[in-house]
């Protein structure tokens, strides 16, 4: 990851934003990316931008060699490896908060995929959001294995909808004052594309990256800045009273416009859609990195309620607002319904990380105040369910 540092542009001319960002799923000719900018610090994200820009991915001119043979100097360089190089080091110190969100004509190949990863995993307090004009070679296996690797990574990925390519349009373009123009089929596509993104997204992940695990599985009494649900789960059928192991996976919540999909209700959905079966009995089993909303605990009693061949424990790293009364009503209407609900100790941290998180063989390290912090919780739980 080491193009050669480019400043970015400040703005994108009319038929630049119109040519490159239209969203028919399926365009010919568009070779470049073009990537829209902005970073917020953490600290008040409703402020001005601290940075903003525009960035083209550029194509390396062919030069001319002795036996007139045309040669690249260097690979190309894609919008994505310019803003990391720009972005990386001193310039964005991995100790500080920031809230970066890309605007993109196409979602990034595989390989700047994994150069994305690795700067998220460098820099764990960064929540990046791409919100892509088009999903590029989403029918290609290795391209939605890309997509999937960016949410794994802990990446937010969309499709752009209207009041997006509006803010872009006033924010990232020489506008000349007038407003964004939707083109012919501008819903359609959007609608194809937002369906095709939730269906590559909806399956479960294999794994979490280390740096997912040990920021969001932190158990701290209050944890700023984690306000989003890990959830790592197993299931097992059970045969003749004995537990067998079936299936394994990780979901979070998913950042979806229409739903706004926790990771309790992802699970749900696709355990009813793809596994779900009333002729068998099942031990369901959750590590999650907060215990559930309201909503979400009032939505798994009642499929508890529906499906008594379905049993539950749920083991919490932190417990989501347990001084309100709401939350702590959903925890009980949990245990009511017969589901186990737990705080995570060492061993069951031990357990996430050795079958749940890509480890490298590494084991797993206990942070600072692990056992207190468990302690603390397991009593405000036991007072929450008397």
């Amino acid at each position: 990851m080491n193009p050669q540092i480019r400043n970015p542009m400040e703005r994108m001319y009319q038929h630049i934003f119109y040519y490159n960002f239209e969203n028919e799923p399926i365009l010919y000719g568009r070779s470049y990316t073009w990537l829209c900018y902005e970073v917020k610090k953490r600290k008040d994200p409703s402020k001005l931008p601290w940075d903003t820009g525009v960035f083209r991915g550029q194509v390396r001119p062919k030069l001319q060699s002795n036996h007139r043979q045309s040669v690249y100097s260097e690979p190309e360089h894609h919008a994505e490896m310019y803003f990391l190089s720009r972005f990386c080091g001193n310039q964005l110190p991995a100790y500080k908060r920031f809230w970066i969100t890309w605007f993109v004509s196409w979602t990034p190949c595989p390989d700047c995929v994994a150069k994305v990863a690795e700067f998220l995993a460098e820099h764990p307090k960064v929540t990046l959001t791409i919100s892509a004009a088009r999903l590029y070679y989403y029918w290609d296996r290795d391209w939605r294995r890309a997509l999937c690797r960016l949410r794994q990574a802990g990446a937010r990925v969309k499709i752009m909808d209207d009041e997006e390519f509006a803010y872009c349009w006033e924010n990232f373009v020489y506008n000349k004052g007038q407003p964004f123009v939707p083109w012919y089929k501008f819903d359609d596509n959007y609608a194809f594309l937002h369906h095709m993104l939730k269906e590559i997204l909806r399956n479960p992940m294999e794994a979490m990256d280390p740096h997912i695990f040990y920021f969001h599985f932190e158990n701290l009494e209050k944890a700023y800045g984690r306000n989003e649900t890990w959830l790592c789960f197993a299931v097992e059928i059970i045969k003749q009273y004995l537990p067998v192991p079936w299936k394994r996976g990780v979901f979070r919540n998913q950042v979806d416009p229409e739903t706004h999909c926790h990771a309790e209700k992802c699970f749900l959905s696709w355990f009813c859609n793809n596994t779900l079966s009333p002729k068998k009995n099942y031990q369901v089993t959750w590590y999650t990195s907060w215990s559930p909303c309201p909503e979400c605990a009032g939505e798994v009693a009642e499929f508890l309620a529906e499906h008594s061949n379905v049993k539950l424990t749920i083991y919490t790293a932190r417990l989501y607002y347990f001084w309100d009364t709401d939350y702590q009503e959903g925890l009980r209407s949990l245990s009511e319904e017969g589901a186990s609900v737990e705080i995570m100790d060492y061993e069951d941290f031990e357990y996430c990380w050795e079958n749940f998180v890509y480890n490298g063989d590494e084991r797993f390290k206990r942070w600072k105040g692990l056992e207190d912090n468990f302690l603390f919780l397991d009593s405000k739980l036991q007072e929450i369910l008397e």
